[in-house]
């Protein structure tokens, strides 16, 4: 069974909490979490990074009391986002992977805002993480070990 939500992998962002850094926003109506955010500048709003568009990235969309694993943070209500830290565990959002991908393979950046994309050319700019589970076809949210 596919992967579609961050519930079918656990009950939080965050694999393992060990003492992780927070950083207010606001949400933007689009932006949920697991994706990968920055925060605009000009209006305070956690916006999804990406690859050729926007070239921020200030940390992971976590879950609200509110809304959840799974709905959009609504337009100017407070969220937090997460700095991630290497070698901690994370549940991210990632575009279809499109087939089973073993555990260890390496995500980045990519070009639909907020999401990952898997990798297989271990020299390619903006490789974020491994994945610590294995993916398979379908999936769109996955687990990785922060680089």
């Amino acid at each position: 069974m596919a992967k579609t939500e961050i519930k079918d992998l656990g009950s939080s962002v965050l694999v393992d909490d060990r003492d992780e850094k927070l950083i207010p926003a606001l949400g933007d109506g689009t932006s949920k979490p697991g994706d990968l955010c920055y925060i605009d500048p000009s209006d305070g709003k956690a916006k999804g990074s990406d690859v050729g568009t926007q070239e921020f990235f200030s940390g992971i969309m976590m879950e609200s009391k509110i809304t959840g694993t799974e709905t959009a943070i609504v337009a100017g209500v407070p969220c937090k986002l997460v700095v991630p830290k290497s070698g901690h565990g994370y549940r991210i959002n990632i575009d279809d992977l499109g087939g089973t991908v073993v555990h260890g393979n390496a995500v980045k950046f990519g070009a639909n805002a907020g999401k990952a994309v898997k990798t297989t050319n271990l020299l390619d700019p903006g490789i974020i993480g491994r994945l610590s589970l294995e993916g398979l076809n379908g999936d769109t949210v996955c687990e990785i070990n922060w680089v």
